[in-house]
Protein backbone atom coordinates (compact mmCIF):
# COMPACT_ATOMS: atom_id res chain seq x y z
CA UNK A 1 0.00 0.00 0.00
CA UNK A 2 1.25 3.54 -1.11
CA UNK A 3 0.37 7.05 -0.70
CA UNK A 4 0.24 8.40 -4.65
CA UNK A 5 -0.62 11.46 -6.17
CA UNK A 6 -3.16 10.80 -9.61
CA UNK A 7 -2.50 13.85 -12.17
CA UNK A 8 -5.43 14.83 -14.23
CA UNK A 9 -4.28 15.72 -17.91
CA UNK A 10 -3.36 18.99 -17.20
CA UNK A 11 -0.53 17.41 -14.84
CA UNK A 12 -2.85 18.82 -11.19
CA UNK A 13 -2.73 16.01 -8.60
CA UNK A 14 -4.77 14.41 -6.26
CA UNK A 15 -3.40 12.78 -3.40
CA UNK A 16 -4.68 9.03 -2.86
CA UNK A 17 -3.39 5.57 -1.11
CA UNK A 18 -3.18 2.80 -4.01
CA UNK A 19 -4.39 -0.87 -2.15
CA UNK A 20 -3.49 -3.37 -4.82
CA UNK A 21 -4.37 -1.32 -7.65
CA UNK A 22 -7.47 -0.02 -6.51
CA UNK A 23 -7.38 3.75 -5.73
CA UNK A 24 -8.71 5.14 -2.12
CA UNK A 25 -9.13 8.48 -0.68
CA UNK A 26 -6.02 9.20 1.37
CA UNK A 27 -7.31 7.54 4.93
CA UNK A 28 -5.69 5.60 6.84
CA UNK A 29 -3.97 2.53 5.44
CA UNK A 30 -4.38 0.13 7.92
CA UNK A 31 -7.72 0.59 8.12
CA UNK A 32 -8.40 -0.21 4.41
CA UNK A 33 -6.45 -3.10 4.65
CA UNK A 34 -8.87 -4.55 7.33
CA UNK A 35 -12.10 -3.26 5.31
CA UNK A 36 -11.94 -7.31 3.94
CA UNK A 37 -12.02 -8.93 7.87
CA UNK A 38 -14.37 -6.76 9.81
CA UNK A 39 -16.99 -8.50 11.58
CA UNK A 40 -20.60 -7.97 9.73
CA UNK A 41 -23.17 -9.05 11.27
CA UNK A 42 -26.96 -10.28 11.14
CA UNK A 43 -28.98 -7.39 11.49
CA UNK A 44 -26.70 -4.55 10.05
CA UNK A 45 -27.41 -2.40 7.71
CA UNK A 46 -25.25 -1.09 5.20
CA UNK A 47 -25.72 1.76 3.26
CA UNK A 48 -23.74 1.33 -0.44
CA UNK A 49 -23.03 3.94 -2.72
CA UNK A 50 -20.78 5.52 -5.28
CA UNK A 51 -19.37 8.87 -3.81
CA UNK A 52 -21.14 11.72 -4.40
CA UNK A 53 -24.44 9.78 -4.54
CA UNK A 54 -26.28 11.41 -1.84
CA UNK A 55 -25.05 9.07 0.88
CA UNK A 56 -24.68 11.68 3.74
CA UNK A 57 -28.69 12.79 3.21
CA UNK A 58 -29.23 9.39 3.12
CA UNK A 59 -27.57 7.77 5.79
CA UNK A 60 -29.12 10.48 7.88
CA UNK A 61 -32.77 9.63 6.44
CA UNK A 62 -32.19 6.11 7.31
CA UNK A 63 -31.20 6.75 10.90
CA UNK A 64 -34.06 8.94 11.79
CA UNK A 65 -36.44 6.44 10.31
CA UNK A 66 -34.62 3.35 11.88
CA UNK A 67 -34.71 5.41 15.12
CA UNK A 68 -38.66 6.48 14.56
CA UNK A 69 -38.16 10.13 15.97
CA UNK A 70 -36.49 13.22 15.36
CA UNK A 71 -33.15 13.95 18.10
CA UNK A 72 -30.63 16.31 18.12
CA UNK A 73 -27.95 13.72 18.69
CA UNK A 74 -24.53 14.51 17.05
CA UNK A 75 -24.02 11.69 14.69
CA UNK A 76 -21.52 11.20 12.24
CA UNK A 77 -21.59 9.05 9.03
CA UNK A 78 -17.86 8.92 8.92
CA UNK A 79 -17.60 6.90 12.62
CA UNK A 80 -19.16 3.95 10.87
CA UNK A 81 -17.61 4.06 7.19
CA UNK A 82 -15.94 0.95 6.62
CA UNK A 83 -12.83 2.41 4.73
CA UNK A 84 -12.69 5.74 6.86
CA UNK A 85 -13.00 4.45 10.66
CA UNK A 86 -11.31 1.32 12.90
CA UNK A 87 -13.82 -1.15 13.91
CA UNK A 88 -13.22 -0.43 17.63
CA UNK A 89 -15.35 2.80 16.83
CA UNK A 90 -18.56 0.88 16.19
CA UNK A 91 -18.12 -2.85 16.84
CA UNK A 92 -20.20 -2.60 20.31
CA UNK A 93 -23.08 -0.56 18.75
CA UNK A 94 -26.33 -1.97 19.72
CA UNK A 95 -28.14 -3.38 16.45
CA UNK A 96 -29.03 -2.80 14.08
CA UNK A 97 -25.66 -1.03 13.30
CA UNK A 98 -26.05 1.57 10.59
CA UNK A 99 -23.00 1.56 8.28
CA UNK A 100 -21.55 2.74 4.98
CA UNK A 101 -19.33 2.76 2.60
CA UNK A 102 -18.23 3.57 -0.98
CA UNK A 103 -15.84 0.92 -1.70
CA UNK A 104 -16.19 -2.23 -4.79
CA UNK A 105 -17.50 -5.13 -4.27
CA UNK A 106 -14.44 -6.79 -4.19
CA UNK A 107 -13.52 -5.38 -1.24
CA UNK A 108 -16.72 -5.68 0.75
CA UNK A 109 -16.22 -7.91 4.04
CA UNK A 110 -17.41 -11.64 3.54
CA UNK A 111 -20.31 -11.29 6.39
CA UNK A 112 -22.34 -8.98 3.64
CA UNK A 113 -22.83 -12.39 1.27
CA UNK A 114 -23.63 -14.55 4.35
CA UNK A 115 -25.03 -12.79 7.18
CA UNK A 116 -28.86 -11.57 7.19
CA UNK A 117 -27.79 -8.06 6.64
CA UNK A 118 -29.84 -5.32 4.58
CA UNK A 119 -28.52 -2.95 2.19
CA UNK A 120 -29.79 0.55 0.72
CA UNK A 121 -28.12 1.06 -2.41
CA UNK A 122 -27.74 4.36 -3.57
CA UNK A 123 -27.74 5.70 -7.44
CA UNK A 124 -26.88 8.54 -8.94
CA UNK A 125 -26.55 9.77 -12.91
CA UNK A 126 -22.78 9.96 -13.58
CA UNK A 127 -23.09 13.47 -14.80
CA UNK A 128 -24.00 15.50 -11.87
CA UNK A 129 -21.64 12.67 -9.53
CA UNK A 130 -18.53 13.59 -11.64
CA UNK A 131 -19.64 17.94 -10.96
CA UNK A 132 -19.71 16.97 -7.61
CA UNK A 133 -17.25 14.68 -6.75
CA UNK A 134 -14.43 17.36 -9.11
CA UNK A 135 -15.72 20.30 -6.71
CA UNK A 136 -15.50 18.11 -3.43
CA UNK A 137 -12.20 17.46 -4.44
CA UNK A 138 -11.46 21.09 -5.07
CA UNK A 139 -12.35 21.11 -1.28
CA UNK A 140 -10.04 18.59 0.28
CA UNK A 141 -7.97 18.87 2.96
CA UNK A 142 -5.26 18.46 0.66
CA UNK A 143 -6.91 20.73 -2.25
CA UNK A 144 -7.33 19.76 -6.06
CA UNK A 145 -6.16 22.64 -7.54
CA UNK A 146 -7.17 21.17 -11.34
CA UNK A 147 -9.29 22.52 -13.73
CA UNK A 148 -12.51 21.14 -14.54
CA UNK A 149 -11.67 20.16 -18.63
CA UNK A 150 -8.34 18.15 -17.14
CA UNK A 151 -10.70 16.38 -14.75
CA UNK A 152 -13.85 14.83 -16.98
CA UNK A 153 -11.80 12.41 -18.96
CA UNK A 154 -9.83 11.18 -16.00
CA UNK A 155 -12.80 10.99 -13.93
CA UNK A 156 -14.94 8.80 -16.33
CA UNK A 157 -11.70 6.23 -17.06
CA UNK A 158 -11.68 5.92 -12.92
CA UNK A 159 -8.43 7.11 -12.05
CA UNK A 160 -9.30 8.90 -9.48
CA UNK A 161 -10.81 7.55 -5.83
CA UNK A 162 -12.65 4.69 -5.80
CA UNK A 163 -12.02 3.94 -9.71
CA UNK A 164 -15.02 3.99 -12.18
CA UNK A 165 -18.45 5.22 -11.56
CA UNK A 166 -19.47 2.83 -14.54
CA UNK A 167 -17.51 -0.36 -13.18
CA UNK A 168 -18.99 0.43 -9.18
CA UNK A 169 -22.90 0.46 -10.85
CA UNK A 170 -22.17 -2.57 -13.56
CA UNK A 171 -20.61 -4.95 -10.12
CA UNK A 172 -23.73 -3.89 -7.98
CA UNK A 173 -25.92 -5.07 -11.07
CA UNK A 174 -24.27 -8.43 -11.32
CA UNK A 175 -24.56 -9.25 -7.38
CA UNK A 176 -28.07 -8.34 -7.82
CA UNK A 177 -28.17 -11.39 -9.49
CA UNK A 178 -25.43 -13.58 -7.88
CA UNK A 179 -26.88 -13.36 -4.85
CA UNK A 180 -30.61 -13.33 -5.41
CA UNK A 181 -31.47 -13.71 -1.89
CA UNK A 182 -29.56 -10.59 -0.53
CA UNK A 183 -31.95 -8.14 0.72
CA UNK A 184 -30.89 -4.72 -1.42
CA UNK A 185 -33.22 -1.98 -1.76
CA UNK A 186 -32.18 0.72 -4.25
CA UNK A 187 -32.48 4.38 -4.20
CA UNK A 188 -32.20 6.66 -6.81
CA UNK A 189 -31.16 10.23 -6.06
CA UNK A 190 -33.47 11.86 -8.34
CA UNK A 191 -36.37 9.97 -7.19
CA UNK A 192 -35.38 11.13 -3.54
CA UNK A 193 -35.44 14.89 -4.53
CA UNK A 194 -37.94 14.91 -6.87
CA UNK A 195 -40.99 12.96 -4.01
CA UNK A 196 -39.01 12.72 -0.76
CA UNK A 197 -41.81 11.12 0.97
CA UNK A 198 -42.50 8.46 -1.18
CA UNK A 199 -39.10 7.27 -1.43
CA UNK A 200 -39.05 7.40 2.74
CA UNK A 201 -42.18 5.13 2.81
CA UNK A 202 -40.25 2.61 0.28
CA UNK A 203 -37.42 3.09 2.67
CA UNK A 204 -39.40 2.18 5.90
CA UNK A 205 -41.21 -0.84 4.60
CA UNK A 206 -37.46 -1.94 3.26
CA UNK A 207 -36.54 -1.66 6.78
CA UNK A 208 -39.37 -3.65 8.39
CA UNK A 209 -40.58 -0.48 10.56
CA UNK A 210 -43.86 1.19 10.93
CA UNK A 211 -43.79 4.44 10.39
CA UNK A 212 -46.28 7.81 10.43
CA UNK A 213 -46.73 9.42 7.11
CA UNK A 214 -46.88 12.33 9.57
CA UNK A 215 -43.36 11.24 10.89
CA UNK A 216 -41.89 10.49 7.38
CA UNK A 217 -42.56 14.24 6.24
CA UNK A 218 -40.83 15.20 9.62
CA UNK A 219 -37.95 13.52 8.63
CA UNK A 220 -37.79 14.70 5.22
CA UNK A 221 -37.92 18.23 6.49
CA UNK A 222 -35.23 18.30 8.78
CA UNK A 223 -33.34 16.05 6.30
CA UNK A 224 -33.65 18.43 3.11
CA UNK A 225 -30.49 19.88 1.71
CA UNK A 226 -30.50 22.91 2.98
CA UNK A 227 -31.13 22.09 7.00
CA UNK A 228 -28.55 19.82 6.27
CA UNK A 229 -25.92 21.85 4.69
CA UNK A 230 -26.66 24.59 7.60
CA UNK A 231 -26.47 22.12 10.30
CA UNK A 232 -22.46 20.83 9.09
CA UNK A 233 -21.18 24.23 8.13
CA UNK A 234 -19.55 24.30 11.24
CA UNK A 235 -17.98 20.58 10.99
CA UNK A 236 -15.83 18.52 8.87
CA UNK A 237 -18.81 17.56 6.81
CA UNK A 238 -19.51 20.66 5.55
CA UNK A 239 -17.50 20.40 1.95
CA UNK A 240 -20.15 17.14 1.70
CA UNK A 241 -22.92 19.68 0.65
CA UNK A 242 -22.70 22.10 -2.14
CA UNK A 243 -25.56 22.45 -4.27
CA UNK A 244 -27.62 19.31 -3.74
CA UNK A 245 -29.26 19.65 -7.06
CA UNK A 246 -30.09 17.83 -10.60
CA UNK A 247 -29.14 18.71 -13.38
CA UNK A 248 -26.23 20.83 -12.28
CA UNK A 249 -23.95 19.28 -14.46
CA UNK A 250 -25.31 21.05 -17.43
CA UNK A 251 -23.63 24.24 -16.31
CA UNK A 252 -20.55 22.45 -16.49
CA UNK A 253 -20.37 20.01 -19.65
CA UNK A 254 -19.26 21.88 -22.79
CA UNK A 255 -21.15 20.33 -25.86
CA UNK A 256 -18.33 18.18 -26.72
CA UNK A 257 -17.80 16.97 -23.55
CA UNK A 258 -21.42 16.24 -23.22
CA UNK A 259 -21.48 13.84 -26.47
CA UNK A 260 -17.96 11.94 -25.54
CA UNK A 261 -19.74 11.02 -22.41
CA UNK A 262 -22.63 10.32 -23.80
CA UNK A 263 -20.75 7.97 -26.35
CA UNK A 264 -18.61 6.36 -23.32
CA UNK A 265 -21.93 5.60 -21.49
CA UNK A 266 -23.39 3.83 -24.51
CA UNK A 267 -20.15 1.81 -24.86
CA UNK A 268 -19.63 1.10 -21.18
CA UNK A 269 -23.66 0.46 -19.85
CA UNK A 270 -25.04 -1.25 -23.48
CA UNK A 271 -26.23 -3.87 -21.47
CA UNK A 272 -27.53 -2.66 -18.34
CA UNK A 273 -31.10 -2.14 -17.66
CA UNK A 274 -30.69 1.09 -15.41
CA UNK A 275 -32.48 4.63 -16.37
CA UNK A 276 -30.59 7.36 -15.27
CA UNK A 277 -32.56 10.66 -15.09
CA UNK A 278 -30.32 13.79 -16.27
CA UNK A 279 -33.32 16.40 -14.75
CA UNK A 280 -36.50 16.35 -13.33
CA UNK A 281 -38.03 18.51 -16.08
CA UNK A 282 -41.48 16.88 -17.30
CA UNK A 283 -40.11 17.14 -20.96
CA UNK A 284 -37.17 14.50 -20.04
Amino acid sequence: MSVVEIPDEGGDVIAAVDYNGVIFPNFDPDVIRNISSIDIRDGDIILCAYPKSGSHWMWEVTRLVLAGRLDDEDRDKMLTMLERSPESGYINLPSPRLLNTHVGIKHLPSGVFNKKVKIVYILRNPKDVAVSYYNFNKSARVPYKGDWVNYIRPFAEGKFQYGSWFDSVLEWEEVKTRYPDLQIHTLFYEDVKENPVREAKRLAEFLGVERSEEFLEQVCRTCSFDNMKANAASTHAAKSYRKGEVGDWKNWFTVAQNEWFDQLYQEKMADCKLHFRYSLDTSE
